[in-house]
């Protein structure tokens, strides 16, 4: 199940809370060496703010399995900061009802099958939670391989912003936005067989 977590219900969620940071400290730093903050084990940047909500995958409550942040960009847009050649038309960078998602990430020390099952609900949860966030779109940059692979295969239409471009190691990243409605989720459910994927924790 996923939690959608933030300043406001850490108390009740600390362990899962912080595990998260752990889990991206191994997938980000461990495993594809980027170059970002790092803290007795936990990775984080400028936009772990007060602003940030969190979907977090876990089976018992405490570990994080997989994750994701949401960050409304009128609070700081990691594309707008660092990445606007991926966007077109900028003015979707500072709208008040769109929010982006970013740090997406599985335990790549899962099997495949389960792997899949969380990127699948990952994909959904970021629709679930733009509902109750009242975001009209949810946009973010990825590999164009895990744009198809992640969220269209799961059923999730996606919007590119704008072409690919080579970064770093990837020949091909791309920006794309979802839009948030309640049709993406009859969608999602036809295709990968999933609905109802988060947790109702308070916000």
């Amino acid at each position: 199940m996923i939690k959608l977590l933030s300043y406001k219900n850490i108390s009740q969620n600390a362990e899962l809370y912080f595990d998260q940071f752990r889990l991206r400290h191994r997938e980000f730093i461990d495993r594809q060496d980027y170059d970002v903050k790092a803290h007795d084990g936990m990775e984080f940047d400028e936009y772990d703010t007060l602003a940030a909500q969190y979907l977090v995958y876990s089976e018992d409550g405490r570990t994080a399995l997989g994750a994701s942040r949401l960050t409304p960009v009128v609070m700081g847009c990691m594309l707008k900061d660092h990445f606007p050649h991926l966007v077109d038309d900028h003015a979707i960078l500072s709208q008040a009802d769109v929010w982006e998602g970013t740090r997406f990430c599985i335990d790549s020390r899962l099997p495949p099958e389960q792997r899949r099952h969380i990127c699948q609900s990952l994909a959904l949860a970021y629709v679930e939670a733009g509902l109750e966030l009242d975001a009209t779109h949810i946009i973010g940059l990825m590999p164009t391989l895990i744009l198809r692979s992640v969220f269209e295969r799961s059923g999730i239409a996606l919007d590119r912003l704008g072409a690919p471009h080579a970064i770093g190691a990837h020949s091909k990243i791309q920006a794309a936005s979802i839009q948030v409605c309640v049709e993406q989720i009859t969608r999602a459910a036809a295709t990968s067989g999933l609905s109802k994927v988060m947790a109702h924790t308070p916000i």
